[in-house]
């Protein structure tokens, strides 16, 4: 349970961090979505209840952040949590390269599922995206992908969340 609220504190951190310091001029071409990379991490990492409500709630805060009333954030990002959850006994994520090209192939995909809701929604809205995709999108999933390493290092066996489930089961409490 102390881990579950760890990573609503961590996503309330990251998404912050996301809407204001990555919003900066200067980093204009580089801003890597810190939540696609926390919601990946849960999709890995957490059992499907407590794993579905957080990527469900990240989806919803990032929706609330970004001003999107459509809620495609939440429903891309659930979708993408059951799909990682469908898939991870299968993936080997154990080494940086593995992990770049992962999330790299799931930015892209989430890229083109919400293209695709966007065209079955607003069809008269998405007429010109190739050009939004190939200069903001595709900089924007590189730059997650080559974020995404470290940052499940820094989650991962000996990070904060994996530390915090430790602690709690030793102490006696329920991770």
């Amino acid at each position: 349970m102390k881990r579950f609220f760890i990573s609503v504190f961590l996503g309330l951190l990251l998404i912050t961090l996301q809407a204001s310091w990555l919003t900066l001029p200067h980093l204009r071409w580089v801003r890597p979505d810190m939540m696609l990379l926390l919601t990946l991490y849960v999709g890995l990492t957490f059992p499907l209840a407590s794993g579905g409500i957080l990527a469900l709630f990240l989806g919803y805060l990032l929706d609330l952040y970004s001003g999107n009333t459509l809620g495609l954030f939440t429903v891309t990002r659930l979708f993408l949590f059951l799909g990682i959850q469908f898939f991870k006994r299968h993936l080997y994520l154990e080494h940086y390269p593995g992990r770049f090209v992962f999330v790299l192939l799931v930015c892209i995909f989430e890229g083109f599922l919400i293209l695709l809701l966007l065209k079955a929604f607003l069809p008269e809205a998405s007429t010109h995206f190739l050009r939004p995709f190939l200069t903001m999108f595709l900089p924007q999933c590189f730059s997650s992908a080559l974020l995404a390493p470290f940052l499940f290092s820094l989650l991962g066996e000996r990070g904060i969340l994996f530390r915090s489930a430790l602690l709690s089961r030793a102490g006696g409490g329920k991770g």
